[in-house]
C-alpha cells in the first residue's frame, strides 16, 4: 500500500530576530571591518 501524502500541513519558517546584530553574514567586504574577508584569496585577484 502506498503512503498517504498529507500536503495540507506545511511548516512555516519563522523569521529569527537577532537583536544587536545587524548583519546576516559572518564576513564583511569592507576593509575597515573586523570581519573583513577577501572574496578571492588566489593570486592576481
Amino acid at each position: 500500500m502506498a503512503k498517504a501524502k498529507n500536503e495540507s500541513i506545511k511548516l512555516e519558517k519563522k523569521k529569527i530576530s537577532r537583536p544587536g546584530v545587524h548583519s546576516k553574514s559572518k564576513t564583511s567586504s569592507l576593509k575597515q571591518s573586523k570581519n573583513y574577508k577577501k572574496s578571492y584569496k588566489a593570486q592576481g585577484r
